[in-house]
């Protein structure tokens, strides 16, 4: 994590395999390719969180883990990270609602499960519904990377596509 000051209050910059829970008067910022991000949000306790995973993750009987491979870098276990440190950070479950991001076709990488956006996405919606935290906002797919910037006491989500299906910044 990185921490900055753009845009007049503290951005904590997450990088793929972080995530971040904040009730700060703070910035919470990624950039996405073929990663998603989960963003989090308790309106009640003004809580916030986002996280940003690489690839799905899939675990079988025969999966080994390491403790490096058990990291967030993995949708499968960044999103149980995020909503068990919003919970620790005093969020309640009933008032959670989720913003998914990303999983953009930007590289041209395929892998026996199909390419790694679409796993991404499917993972992401398929971990937030279990939890049933319901899904309000969606801006995934395409061919576009996105900047998106959350607002941690308010869940509001500034987002830039870049690339392809380039839009002007939108206020989410």
């Amino acid at each position: 994590m990185h921490e900055g000051r753009k845009y007049g209050k503290p951005m904590m910059i997450i990088y793929p395999g972080e995530y971040y829970v904040s009730s700060k008067d703070e910035y919470i910022a990624t950039v996405l390719g073929s990663c998603i991000s989960v963003c989090l949000h308790d309106s009640e306790t003004k809580i916030s969180g986002m996280n940003h995973f690489m690839l799905p993750g899939k675990i079988t009987e025969k999966d080994k883990f390491t403790k490096d491979e058990i990291s967030s870098r993995y949708g499968i276990s960044a999103i149980k990270n995020l909503i068990e440190s919003m919970y620790r950070n005093g969020a309640m479950k009933k008032n959670l609602k989720a913003k998914i991001f990303g999983g953009g076709n930007v590289i041209d990488l395929n892998r026996p499960q199909g390419p790694v956006a679409e796993g991404n996405i499917r993972l992401a919606r398929i971990m937030v519904e279990l939890e049933d935290i319901p899904i309000v906002l969606e801006d995934i797919g395409g061919k576009a990377t996105r900047k998106i910037i959350m607002e941690a006491q308010t869940g509001k989500v500034f987002l830039r596509r870049m690339g392809k299906n380039e839009k002007e910044d939108e206020n989410l």
